[in-house]
């Protein structure tokens, strides 16, 4: 007659290969299993199996498993199985990047918790389920000791020079609501405000103060990065690009607006407004660069254009030729790699401009143009050159080098506030 061998699951053989059965499995279970079986289960050497050089580790993890399985411990089990579950649903929930930035805004809450905690309890483990490391609770409380009500951030300014006053706050709100700086960016506001020494912040500092003031809304998350570059030049007059856009007016006119642009200072050289679009408007603004480039003697320059039938036509690259000046003209995209990007920048905040300036109608276009020009050019810092105007920088390259500049301010703010006592300013 046949024997009817029972086959037993594999997690009741790994059961007792490491040694648990008595805390996973009923004890009538176990009494019914044959004697030999569950011996040979228990002699099961773990080096004839992959992964047994990760036995150790696994074996530490299992006596925390049987601790916590003790049958004693049942009702803290059951406590502490509801607090894991808690603690990763508020994770999952909000985040681990939120649920950092909700601990470190109540951190006076969190320290009090844990320097209150009963003896023995281990704070260590505790700051690490609150995802902080120990060594920065130490820095909180130590710092504890230089609190200040009357500074921005709360702590001595003398303890903690690199920080900013309320004077500074209110400049930046007061300048921020200004009409004038209206059609500015808000990296525009901050260079001009530190150029006139209005204030000491890194622009960083300025962007996320505005964000906490309600003055400009969070960044999104940076999209991936396109592959889309452009030439960069070493000096003035090196690298010129020219480009066309339009507009239309509210009394539903369309105008072209053409302009050539210097690589290196982003100032804008020529510009000209026409109903037309058409090489004779594109070839005047050239012949304007070129009339004040010549002056300076310069010998040889690369003329990026987009491949419009304004731009690369006859009449321009026979002018080119007979220019009195080496002239490379090429195409973007077909004779470099490189697009147009940069004059096509230029265009992008003079659309933000004309939007934010409102209905503008056909006869006051060029008027408000000229304007823009020469505030883009001559009043408000060029995000590439912080504090500077595309003019400064054009005249005096050597100013590109902004970083002795901002190493003195923000040098001469540290010694500030370790000098002077912490007051409302």
């Amino acid at each position: 007659m046949k024997n009817n061998y029972k086959r037993y699951h594999s997690t009741v053989k790994s059961s007792f290969a490491l040694g648990i059965q008595n805390q996973v499995l009923p004890e009538n279970f176990i009494r019914s299993i044959p004697r030999t079986t569950s011996q040979n289960w228990k002699e099961l050497n773990p080096e004839k199996f992959v992964g047994s050089d990760f036995a150790s580790q696994i074996e530490t993890d299992l006596e925390q498993v049987k601790l916590i399985l003790d049958e004693r411990l049942r009702k803290i089990r059951i406590a502490f199985f509801a607090f894991c579950r808690l603690y990763l649903t508020i994770l999952h929930f909000i985040g681990k990047k939120k649920f950092k930035d909700i601990i470190l805004n109540n951190r006076e809450s969190v320290i009090d918790l844990v320097n209150n905690l009963p003896i023995g309890f281990d704070r260590d483990l505790v700051c690490k389920f609150l995802q902080v490391t120990p060594h920065q609770f130490q820095i909180w409380n130590r710092n504890r000791l230089f609190r200040c009500f009357h500074s921005v951030i709360g702590y001595c300014t003398k303890r903690f020079p690199n920080q900013i006053s309320h004077k500074e706050i209110n400049i930046l709100k007061s300048m921020m609501s200004r009409k004038r700086f209206s059609s500015w960016s808000i990296a525009s506001v901050w260079g001009y405000a530190l150029k006139m020494g209005h204030i000491s912040m890194a622009r960083s500092t300025w962007y996320r103060h505005c964000e906490r003031e309600g003055i400009s809304e969070k960044r999104k998350p940076e999209k991936k990065k396109r592959k889309r570059k452009s030439i960069v030049a070493s000096a003035p007059n090196e690298v010129l690009h020219m480009d066309v856009t339009q507009y239309v007016t509210s009394d539903n006119v369309k105008f072209y607006v053409y302009s050539v642009l210097d690589n290196f200072s982003r100032k804008v050289l020529s510009w000209s407004v026409s109903r037309e679009l058409s090489a004779k408007t594109r070839l005047f603004t050239l012949k304007e660069v070129l009339k004040n480039v010549l002056k300076l003697e310069v010998t040889d320059l690369e003329l990026i254009a987009d491949g419009g039938s304004e731009n690369d036509n006859f009449r321009i690259r026979n002018f080119i030729r007979h220019a009195g000046i080496k002239i490379q003209l090429k195409i973007a995209q077909k004779d470099i790699v490189h697009s147009n990007s940069m004059i096509e920048g230029s265009f992008k905040t003079l659309k933000a401009f004309l939007r934010k300036y409102g209905e503008i109608h056909s006869t006051e276009l060029i008027k408000v143009i000229e304007f823009f020009f020469k505030d883009y050019n001559s009043v408000r810092p060029h995000y590439q050159h912080l504090i500077y105007i595309p003019d400064e920088i054009y005249e005096h390259p050597e100013l590109a080098d902004i970083k002795p500049e901002l190493e003195r301010i923000n040098k001469e703010r540290l010694e500030y506030n370790r000098t002077h006592c912490c007051k409302v300013s």
